[in-house]
């Protein structure tokens, strides 16, 4: 894998809580033992970020890409990321590899944006927060 992917994703990741940047690095390695190459596209967001994100297709120009406003992603709490497939230098959106990244994510207890109901096409979204709610993770951050 490129040097510069790796290098952007162990910065992306040390943004994750340590659970989370563990299962993270460990499915990038799984995916990338199987020939699938992910470049890690996001990880935690502010609630500036989150804002901003929110904002597309709603009062921004653009289309919506999260039904998530700030404090109510799991990227706001540093257990979600997002990744891309990665084929001969460019950014490939669409593909059977997501489906397989989704499958060796699901294998390490990780929830796959690809089995949401209500956002469609989520395939590079990944999270882990085992018996967390989104209500405690916003009372442990002060946010309620």
């Amino acid at each position: 894998m490129d040097s510069v992917i790796i290098a952007r994703n162990a910065r992306m990741l040390a943004t994750l809580v340590p659970e989370m940047r563990s299962l993270a690095e460990r499915h990038l390695a799984m995916c990338a033992a199987e020939g699938i190459a992910l470049l890690v596209v996001q990880a935690l967001r502010t609630p500036d970020e989150q804002a901003a994100l929110y904002a597309k297709g709603r009062t921004a120009p653009g289309r919506r890409v999260t039904n998530a406003r700030p404090g109510y992603s799991w990227h706001n709490f540093g257990r979600a990321y997002d990744v891309a497939v990665a084929e001969g230098g460019k950014v490939v959106w669409t593909g059977h590899k997501y489906a397989r990244a989704g499958e060796i994510g699901r294998s390490l207890s990780l929830v796959w944006g690809g089995d949401f109901k209500g956002i469609r096409g989520d395939l590079g979204h990944f999270e882990y927060h085992p018996g967390l709610t989104l209500t405690q993770a916003r009372a442990a951050a002060g946010l309620l």
